[in-house]
């Protein structure tokens, strides 16, 4: 079974060629997000597109254990586009990967070739009057039978202001987080359907899950 060790472990291998904070960010995260579990509800040999993709941290995890067709990654910083790039290029020999800047609200339309959709701690980056509007295009692009992988943080925990001030200390905004209801309900208006939902807490991150359809 994977669990969070054996992830920095395998992350500090890759000696990412990045800024410091950058390369703490992509080697201890596992110790306060559930990459782990997160890994598991991601079948083999499926297409990946992952939504604010960060250094590609997490799309470098799909690659190691979810044997992926193809990787696609979007983010609105060219140096973390860079970062992704460079940390996935030993895998691009046998997955077809690409990572590319967006700005942030117009959702590709080629998110439509990809069976799997993933948003991890993204959508509270989203500023809040955009947040429905975004969720809305991002179901009408995604493709017919294909699955959203989402995580973020609970904004109905008083643990949401840790994360607050995470953002404000790592990326000088503070985030607009949602309640895990609110996003359930959010998503069923949309027209998703729910598969799964959990919450967890890690240190003081309250997390929550929510594996839908379209």
């Amino acid at each position: 079974m994977i669990n969070q060790k054996i992830l920095v472990d395998f992350l500090k291998n890759q000696n990412p060629n990045v800024k410091f904070l950058d390369k703490l960010k992509i080697v201890y995260r596992p110790y306060i997000c559930p990459f782990n579990e997160l890994l598991n509800d991601i079948q083999k040999n499926k297409s990946v597109f992952d939504i604010g993709c960060g250094s590609g941290q997490f799309a470098l995890l799909i690659a190691e254990y979810c044997s992926p067709v193809k990787i696609k990654g979007i983010e609105i910083s060219d140096e973390l586009v860079k970062n992704a790039n460079s940390l996935l290029k030993p895998y691009s020999t046998n997955i077809e990967i690409s990572f590319e800047k967006f700005s942030g609200d117009d959702i590709p339309k080629n998110i439509s070739d990809y069976e799997i959709v993933t948003m991890i701690d993204v959508g509270h980056h989203v500023p809040k009057k955009l947040q429905v509007d975004f969720f809305k295009q991002l179901y009408q692009k995604m493709k017919p039978g294909s699955t959203l992988i989402y995580k973020d943080i609970n904004a109905d925990s008083p643990l949401v202001y840790a994360n607050k001030f995470h953002d404000l200390l790592l990326a000088s905004e503070i985030g607009n987080e949602m309640s895990l209801k609110t996003t359930l309900n959010l998503f069923t208006t949309i027209g998703f359907e729910i598969i799964k939902k959990s919450s967890k807490r890690m240190f003081w991150y309250p997390h929550f899950t929510i594996i839908a359809k379209k």
